[in-house]
Order: C-alpha cells, then structure tokens, then sequence
C-alpha cells in the first residue's frame, strides 16, 4: 500500500489552520498546531553558578531569561573604555 515509512507518514499526518503538515511525531506527542502557529512561549535558562564545575540550568521564559542575562553582563567587558 504505502512505498516508504516517508509515504506512509505523509498521508497520515495533519494539517494546521496554515495548511501546513504537522509533523507525525509532534501529533504523537499532542499537538494540533505547527510551531510557526504555536502560541507557546520558547522556553529560556539561565545558568546558575555553584562551583568552577558544578554548575546548572534554571529553566524560564525566554524574556525572563533575556532579562537576567542582561543584568548579568559584564560592563565593558572585552572593549577598551576611556
């Protein structure tokens, strides 16, 4: 019937509101919509510093980790002020 697993996944795959094909293995995990039309905010981190070698992630919005990576900076750091 189906040639390919390629074939057989484009025919039974979904089709978002922008007529896009939404991949089969986004719908196996529950989606119904393409990420272009996700209304989902991206997921951001910041690192969080314990030791020279023991650091970690904090998981966040993108714009809450934006923020602390700005706050964070070094000012002037690798410029030649004066």
């Amino acid at each position: 019937m189906y040639r390919n697993e390629q074939e057989y996944e484009f025919h039974n795959s979904q089709a978002c509101k922008c007529d896009e094909i939404i991949p089969i293995q986004r719908v196996k995990l529950g989606f119904n919509t393409c990420v272009d039309c996700s209304t989902t905010e991206a997921y951001g981190c910041a690192p969080l510093i314990n030791h020279k070698t023991g650091n970690s992630i904090q998981i966040m919005s993108s714009s809450d980790a934006r923020r602390i990576a700005k706050m964070t900076q070094r000012r002037g750091y690798g410029t030649m002020l004066g």
